[in-house]
């Protein structure tokens, strides 16, 4: 079976939206953001719950739907919550 192939918007839209993701985070953390990497555990980088909940409206404005708490304090990491706008979006 072939792979399909990863188009360069494809690329370009998930850079983009790693950069939104990494906007919206600086507002929150007192860490440098540029430093955190896709996989990192962002409690690690001083998130902390109330931090994640402010940023609950602007996650869920950027997936098109509410996203739960749960879901992304289970997985916190910008890949994870890539990830899981990406998937709102398409409707999964």
């Amino acid at each position: 079976m072939n792979e399909p192939a990863i188009t360069a918007g494809a690329m370009l839209q998930a850079e983009t939206m790693m950069t939104e993701l990494k906007t919206l985070l600086a507002g929150v953390l007192e860490d440098e953001v540029r430093d955190i990497e896709p996989g990192d555990n962002l409690f690690g980088h001083g998130l902390h719950s109330l931090a994640l909940m402010r940023l609950i409206p602007p996650l869920s404005q950027l997936a098109g739907a509410r996203l739960d708490y749960d879901d992304l304090a289970r997985q916190p990491t910008l890949a994870a919550w890539q990830a899981l706008i990406e998937r709102s979006r398409a409707g999964h």
